[in-house]
Formats: structure tokens, C-alpha cells, sequence
């Protein structure tokens, strides 16, 4: 994840995916259309009484002209760790039976986009590693991915000794089985996969530096289309996700210059055609009978809705009421690592009221709605004091407690 000033972790490769580079730094500005033509343009003359001036004022109050150049990748994880939210709220809500307004095809639709996005995000930053040793890759990279999803592993673990788990499926009834925590290195069963995955993809795309490009990009495209047609099976979520997402990773990092390239190029006719390309897609899937089993149409519906989805985050993290998108995406990690809790909390109130929910307009999916909307509010103000530990965000060895502490503090002030 490469990060910002508003990220809570230091590493850089883990800020890919809540956002940008631990160390403090300023971002370069692009100016926008507007501003680059007000610099060659004379000014407006307002002789009607300041009808120009009024126009102007109205514009600022709708649209950003402070936007950067990779300011679009925050939206794009805000929109993705609201999805991922809303995913694993519906995993509670279908637990507890409700599942009679459309709960299981919402899980359909929120699980196509987030991971590809988050995965292709944090291959983007992942093009320095080739010319690393090992030992700089450990440090700067690998150590921090091990550190969070062991240390946040254990703590789900805990968590579920003393809360009750509603989850009635295999990663609810692992919540709390000690082997399966002495497993997790092997048999990656929580939410946490994703952390994983990103020690997992980091160490495969370095160890194959000496090979052709093409030929990683090849060999994960060709297991991704047999995993998510159900061609493969390692009858594990963690690994078969892995397996499915990797290429998107690959992709990243192998054309990193060329996406930044397309995706702050595009043109307001590319959004729509992008937009309209996956909702022919999403169209076709839904009425053609068993066409997601067929390799590689799963992937193509990935790549849609990730370059729909890109180039429309371009526009939106202008539009400033939109802001928040932007807010939540720069804490895409923090929300990430600690939404389950707070769903187990919330669902645990729930059970009891289940058979009630459903008599509600919309049942299902509008208390996804509201659920996704409270536990994102909460994971948020509970980890604005949770980084005041932080040993729970960043590996605390081998820095000095200065360092710690400054860094501690700085994550105070924001």
C-alpha cells in the first residue's frame, strides 16, 4: 500500500493499497483544464454585474481545482473498501438467515470489483522491488505484510474467544480453533488473506525478476481463468482467491506507466464507453445461463469494471461533495483491518431482530446499506485512537523509540 500523509503505516508497498508512501511528501499538482486555460486566457470581464465572478464561486463550491494527478486512486479505494464492507456484511446477514431480498446476488456484485482494483493499485507500486536484495525487500516490504497478518490474525482470534461468532460458515467456525491459528501461514482462513496475499505476490514477482515479463503476466492470466471458472479447486478461499487476483498485481506492476498513462489521459467519451462496455457485459452474464464458467469471462468482466470504474474516479475526486469517497479511501487499510469486528458486534444485536428486519421495505439490502454505512463510520473513529498503538499498524522492531514516537505523534495530529 504506498501512502500519503494520512496513511497510518509506513511501509510503503502495504500504502499501495490504502493508498501512498509512509514518508511524508508533497504531491505534485496537476493543474486541471481550467486552471491551464485561465493562465493563457485574459479575464473574464464581469461588467454585468459580476455574473463571471458569481459563476466562478458557484463552480468552487461543486468542483476541486486542487486535485493531484494520482488523487483519483483514493476514490477508487474508498469505493472498494465500502464494497468490501458491504460484501462481508451480507456474509453476517445471510448467517442469520436474512436472505430473502436479494442478499446472496448483492455478495454477486460487490465481489467483482474491489480486489482487482486493490490489487492492481498495489502492483503499481510495486516497480523499485526488482532492483532490491532480499534483505531490503524484507525490510522494506515483507516483514511489515507477515507483521500485520500474523499480529491481526492472533487478534481475531482473541476476539472471537469472547464474542460470540454468528458466521455459520467455515471461516466462522475457524474463528476460534487454535489449530487453525498455527495454520495460518499455510491455510489462510480470515478476511486477513488479503494481507497475505500482497507477502505472497511481493515475494513471487521478485523471485521471478530474471524471467521475460510476459511470462508471469502469462502463467498468472492462465490460472486466473481456470480459477474463477471453477477449472481449480485448492478447496481454500484464501489460496483460490490468490490464485484468481495475482494477475491483476502482475499487471500492475508490469505496466504501471502505461495505466497512470491511460487511466489521467482519459476523455469523458472513454468513461462512458467504459461504463457502457461492462454493463453489456453485466447484461450478458445475467441472462446467458452458466457463461461465468467459461474461462476467461470472469476476467473480462474484472477488466471492465476496473477501467469503468478508474477512469470514472478521474471525475468524481473533483466533485467536492464527493469528498468523503476520497476520505475513507486514504483509510481504505485501517477500515479494512478492523470492519469485521464491529460486523460481529452489530450482527450479534441483530440475531435477535432478524425475523423483524425482514418485514422491512427492502429487508436485505437496505439493512446493508445501513450497516455498511455505520460499521465504515466506526472502523474509522475506532482506528483514529487504535494508531495510537502502534505497534498494531507498524512492525516495531529494529527502529529506534524515537523514531516510533514521532511517527506515533504525527498520526495524532492528523
Amino acid at each position: 500500500m504506498s501512502w500519503s500523509r494520512h496513511s497510518t503505516l509506513t511501509t510503503p508497498s502495504i500504502a499501495c493499497v490504502a493508498g501512498r508512501t509512509g514518508r511524508a511528501h508533497s504531491r505534485a499538482r496537476t493543474p486541471n483544464a481550467s486552471a491551464r486555460g485561465a493562465a493563457r486566457m485574459p479575464s473574464v470581464r464581469t461588467d454585468s454585474g459580476g455574473n463571471g465572478m458569481e459563476h466562478t464561486r458557484r463552480a468552487s463550491l461543486w468542483l476541486r481545482d486542487d486535485v493531484g494527478r494520482r488523487d483519483w486512486m483514493d476514490v477508487v479505494k474508498g469505493v472498494a473498501i465500502i464494497m468490501i464492507v458491504a460484501y462481508h456484511v451480507s456474509l453476517f446477514l445471510n448467517s442469520l438467515g436474512m436472505d430473502a431480498a436479494g442478499v446472496g446476488r448483492a455478495r454477486i456484485v460487490l465481489d467483482l470489483f474491489p480486489m482487482p482494483a486493490f490489487f492492481l493499485i498495489s502492483g503499481l507500486f510495486q516497480t523499485r522491488i526488482q532492483s532490491w536484495s532480499f534483505a531490503d525487500l524484507w525490510r522494506r516490504r515483507l516483514r511489515q505484510y507477515l507483521y500485520l497478518y500474523v499480529v491481526w490474525s492472533l487478534l481475531r482470534f482473541v476476539f472471537y474467544l469472547v464474542v460470540p461468532n454468528v458466521r455459520a460458515d467455515g471461516a466462522g467456525t475457524a474463528a476460534s480453533d487454535p489449530l487453525a491459528l498455527l495454520g495460518i501461514l499455510v491455510w489462510p482462513i480470515s478476511s486477513y488473506w488479503f494481507i497475505y496475499a500482497l507477502f505472497v505476490f511481493t515475494l513471487v514477482l521478485w523471485a521471478s525478476r530474471v524471467l521475460p515479463a510476459w511470462v508471469l503476466v502469462a502463467a498468472a492470466l492462465i490460472a486466473s481463468t481456470l480459477m474463477s471458472a471453477g477449472l481449480i479447486d485448492t478447496e481454500n478461499v484464501g489460496w483460490n482467491r490468490m490464485i484468481e487476483y495475482f494477475v491483476f498485481f502482475v499487471l500492475g506492476a508490469t505496466f504501471q506507466r502505461r495505466i497512470h498513462a491511460a487511466v489521467e489521459r482519459t476523455t469523458p467519451l472513454v468513461i462512458v464507453g467504459s461504463i457502457v462496455a461492462f454493463a453489456g457485459f453485466a447484461a450478458f452474464a445475467t441472462f446467458v445461463p452458466r457463461v461465468a464458467g467459461i474461462p476467461g469471462v470472469a476476467f473480462i468482466g474484472q477488466v471492465l469494471v476496473v477501467a469503468a470504474g478508474f477512469t470514472l474516479a478521474t471525475r468524481l475526486a473533483r466533485v467536492r461533495p464527493l469528498g468523503w469517497l476520497s476520505y475513507i479511501g486514504v483509510r481504505s487499510l485501517n477500515v479494512y483491518l478492523v470492519h469485521i469486528f464491529v460486523i460481529a458486534l452489530l450482527a450479534i444485536g441483530l440475531s435477535h431482530i432478524a425475523g423483524w428486519l425482514d418485514t422491512l421495505p427492502g429487508r436485505g439490502l437496505l439493512v446493508i446499506g445501513a450497516m455498511t454505512a455505520i460499521v465504515t463510520a466506526l472502523s474509522i473513529v475506532i482506528t483514529r485512537y487504535l494508531t495510537r498503538v502502534s505497534w498494531l499498524f507498524v512492525y516495531p522492531f529494529g527502529r529506534s523509540a524515537g523514531a516510533r514516537t514521532a511517527r506515533a505523534n504525527a498520526r495524532e495530529s492528523r
